[in-house]
């Protein structure tokens, strides 16, 4: 198949397209690469510090982060100056349900297709997201941030 100037930008929307269906959070890559996850949590970090000031703005992530992609993230993000609450299950009542003043909602999904790799990051109600390929036993942008609000 050819490659058309336009390829990575299509792949991005199709997959944001795609991430509307379902909201299962977290890493959904079968095969670990430290490497990988490094790259992306890096490149992922750096893009919040772009649009949300380090040392005032505290992070309450909405889901487990379990995986090494997620640990990478956090560690990545509190390296960076930002508060990060990690998730905590708890049977929260409507009247100690957090507000808003706690933090900004924080949630991540890593997923593939064929050899795409897609972060979506979900910052209270934006979507930023980037696809990712394999280069020369690398992992590189695929296009720019997509920034949806």
């Amino acid at each position: 198949m050819p490659k058309h100037p336009l390829y990575p930008l299509l792949l991005v929307w199709v997959f944001l397209l795609a991430g509307c269906a379902a909201t299962q959070y977290g890493n959904h890559v079968t095969d670990n690469s430290s490497s990988r996850d490094t790259t992306i949590a890096s490149d992922a970090a750096f893009q919040l510090m772009q649009l949300y000031p380090p040392a005032s703005t505290r992070f309450n992530l909405q889901h487990p982060a379990t995986d090494a992609f997620g640990a990478v993230f956090i560690e990545n993000l509190r390296m960076g100056g930002y508060a990060v609450q990690e998730h905590i299950k708890t049977n929260l009542t409507p009247s100690s349900t957090p507000t808003p003043d706690d933090g900004t909602a924080l949630a991540y999904i890593l997923d593939q297709s064929s050899d795409v790799f897609r972060l979506s990051v979900m910052i209270d109600k934006k979507i930023l997201t980037r696809a990712y390929v394999p280069h020369e036993n690398k992992i590189q942008p695929a296009g720019s941030w997509v920034l949806k609000e």
